[in-house]
């Protein structure tokens, strides 16, 4: 079950084509058949749809770069370890057609912060290929591979591959 102080980051969320290589961790394959990482979630969204806050937060980053393209990065506070004391995290969501914040904004869950697009290396995507790139970070620039990442199903509670979940109303 989702803990109440997060939300989902579109109106219906549902992992992009329901196949585990869109979902987090060594779950790609290169061209030799060897493992590589995908390091967050990519929900499946026509260009265009309405990206939202999943916790209150600060906007930390918002930039238009590389493999990403536009992209907002989101500071909040969630208890990742459950050890009582709320971490830092960063939740990343890329691939944007339009940013509506600002580095420095605060934002209250539920808030819109973009639309999906196809920017970046998702530029050729067409149909049900467009997605939203949303991963959850300890670092808000962590670089490349899985390290500072984790998988978006420490804050969400479920992964919804094979049917999806919908925003709360609201």
């Amino acid at each position: 079950m989702m803990h109440p102080s997060i939300g989902w980051p579109l109106a219906k969320n549902k992992i992009r084509r329901g196949m585990i290589n869109h979902t987090f961790g060594m779950v790609r394959r290169n061209r030799n058949g060897t493992k590589r990482p995908h390091q967050g979630w990519d929900f499946e969204s026509p260009a265009g749809y309405r990206c939202y806050a999943v916790a209150d937060g600060r906007v930390h980053t918002v930039r238009d770069v590389g493999a990403y393209g536009k992209q907002v990065i989101l500071e909040f506070r969630f208890d990742l370890d459950n050890d009582g004391n709320e971490d830092v995290l960063y939740a990343m969501y890329a691939h944007l057609s339009r940013i509506d914040v600002v580095a420095g904004q605060n934002v209250a869950k539920g808030q819109q912060v973009g639309l999906t697009g196809n920017t970046g290396n998702a530029r050729s995507m067409h149909g049900p290929d467009q997605h939203l790139h949303f991963e959850l970070r300890d670092k808000p620039l962590p670089g490349r591979g899985l390290a500072h990442r984790y998988s978006p199903l420490h804050i969400f509670g479920v992964c919804p591959l094979r049917k999806a979940e919908r925003k709360a109303a609201g």
